[in-house]
């Protein structure tokens, strides 16, 4: 009779003990976690003149003393860098930054003498400055800090009074528009990230690869150029093709949108852009700004959620609207799918989270993604409200949370 009760106890005591053990742990665990993420969050530095501070994100800094950042004084400011991107924060003077980072966030401090900061590009602000060129075009491998230097010329030329228009033609990394397109807007103030600069006008592709788009990528350049009449100056951000057929298609380019100025930046061949009528500068790239693969993915889908943001299910019949692809076929709704020049090229069901622009002629007015497609109906998923005739397809499709990009062989 006592053996069961004995036991019973024997159990309950290491109960109690497993459980008070499992709770210091877990104490322990929580003061440890705590006791890092203050030290990642709450990193405080005082530094010197002529240090920089290169901050990559996410991450916020509390700036207090003479601190810039691209031409901008952050004194006073919280900044915000975003995933993936990485900021200079250049100190002038005796400075105290207060940092808050979050779980992919890291920053290095360097001396005026590194191939960091703004001071790698002073002979281009120089040569603005003295020529006041009209078109600017920036050409450059991935990771050689063009969208960088566009915001640091264009905070530049704020400050200098200077009515600055802005170009984003990169369709796989842009800033301005969604992936697959391009856009173009007039900076009426100084910014950190192109990111926080909102279009103005946007030029459909409908692919996130120039190759095969050039002449496309041309046209809709000169287009977005042309509609930023009172600029004083037009920035033209490209995209990192710069192989061979790269360069001769950003000659091309040059060519054809009357750059006066092209910043050839980093170690590509750019002798190509030598034989042009426009003058041509060679800087160095900034170091440590690489990008990898995952957050150049988390950056596209940053932005396909950014203009998707706070849609709502819009149906409407297949033939009320006019349906086409980027380099301007019609398509034909049929009873096995969409068809061009008379050939099925996909099944209703391959549309489904399909990336889309909404346009009024030849205007892109909106993006949405196609929810499902019928031989006599659409719905999508979108924030714009305005009226459009015109549904330009892509050959992006995406899962219905936004959460993953696939590509189609449509154009």
């Amino acid at each position: 009779m006592l053996f069961y009760p004995i036991k019973f106890a024997t159990n309950y005591s290491t109960t109690i003990i497993f459980l008070f053990n499992s709770f210091v742990h877990t104490i322990y665990r929580s003061v440890f976690n705590y006791i890092a993420l203050m030290d990642r969050s709450g990193t405080v530095l005082s530094l010197g003149a002529g240090s920089v501070l290169l901050l990559k994100g996410r991450a916020t800094a509390r700036c207090d003393g003479r601190v810039s950042v691209l031409g901008m004084d952050v004194d006073g400011r919280d900044i915000c860098v975003r995933r993936g991107k990485t900021l200079p924060l250049e100190v002038h003077g005796p400075a105290t930054i207060s940092l808050r980072m979050e779980e992919d966030g890291w920053y290095t401090i360097a001396d005026e003498q590194s191939r960091v900061g703004t001071g790698i590009w002073k002979g281009v602000i120089d040569t603005i400055r003295d020529s006041r060129p009209k078109r600017v075009m920036l050409v450059g491998a991935t990771d050689t800090g063009k969208s960088t230097l566009a915001t640091y010329i264009s905070n530049v030329a704020v400050a200098d009074g200077l009515g600055v228009g802005m170009v984003d033609s990169d369709i796989g990394q842009g800033d301005i528009a969604p992936p697959a397109c391009i856009g173009s807007c007039m900076v009426r103030e100084q910014v950190l990230d192109l990111r926080d600069l909102e279009a103005d006008e946007y030029y459909f592709i409908g692919r996130l690869t120039p190759v095969g788009a050039e002449d496309h990528l041309i046209v809709g350049v000169t287009y977005l150029i042309n509609n930023l009449k009172s600029a004083d100056m037009v920035i033209v951000n490209t995209d990192g093709y710069v192989g061979e057929p790269g360069l001769r298609y950003k000659a091309r380019m040059a060519e054809y949108i009357g750059a006066d100025l092209v910043v050839v930046l980093g170690e590509s061949d750019g002798s190509m852009m030598d034989a042009l009528r426009a003058r041509v500068v060679h800087v160095d790239a900034p170091s440590n700004i690489q990008k990898r693969r995952d957050e150049r993915v988390a950056r596209r889908i940053e932005q396909y959620r950014r203009f998707l943001a706070g849609g709502r299910k819009v149906r409407f019949r297949a033939g009320s609207r006019e349906f086409v692809l980027a380099c301007g076929k019609r398509v034909r709704f049929t009873r096995n799918g969409i068809m061009v020049d008379d050939g099925v090229i996909m099944s209703y069901g391959m549309l489904a989270g399909m990336f889309v622009a909404l346009a009024v002629g030849d205007r892109v007015m909106g993006f949405a993604m196609l929810d499902e497609v019928e031989g006599s109906g659409v719905t999508m998923v979108t924030n714009y409200e305005g009226e459009f005739d015109r549904v330009i397809l892509s050959s992006i499709r995406l899962a219905r949370d936004v959460s993953v990009e696939h590509r189609l062989d449509l154009i």
